[in-house]
């Protein structure tokens, strides 16, 4: 069983994010994915081209399988300039979400997922993309993978049935 926090519901506001996106990535390849775009973030917030507000976050626009449609980023607090490729503005969109916190290392978020997944149906409300990671707790080599935080959520809404 993960170590995962109780399921919320909340009314989340949305936020503006720089992003990098890319369509149709290889499940098997995300780690050379997130390295990839994670360099090309440092490289713009060095150059000044934004400041992140908050923690860095995977967002998935399909559903995970063997390949996927996902964006990495960070929140800001203004849209940035399209003109820093691959660096763009997309947003995390505002609406009813479901969030719960994982702890522990990042080889457990498939089971974590799961479990939370299933707490959503038996509280009676149903998923819809995209739904994204918060990477609350910044890895380094230093960290003890078993105290990594790490933010699921999900857009819902009631289920009528």
């Amino acid at each position: 069983m993960a170590n995962l926090s109780p399921l919320e519901i909340i009314d989340f506001p949305g936020f503006p994010t720089a992003v990098v996106r890319d369509r149709d990535v290889a499940t098997a390849n995300l780690h050379e994915f997130m390295d990839s775009s994670f360099g090309a973030l440092g490289a713009a917030i060095g150059n000044d081209a934004f400041t992140p507000t908050g923690p860095a976050f995977s967002r998935y626009d399909s559903p995970f399988g063997e390949h996927v449609d996902l964006e990495v980023g960070f929140p800001v607090d203004n849209p940035v300039d399209n003109a820093n490729e691959p660096v763009i503005a997309s947003e995390l969109p505002a609406g009813q979400l479901a969030t719960a916190k994982y702890t522990g290392p990042y080889d457990g978020l498939g089971e974590a997922w799961s479990e939370f997944l299933a707490a959503i149906r038996e509280a009676g409300y149903v998923t819809m993309l995209p739904y994204w990671e918060a990477y609350d707790t910044e890895p380094t080599p230093e960290t003890d993978p078993n105290t990594l935080i790490t933010g699921l959520a999900v857009r819902v809404m009631k289920n009528e049935e």
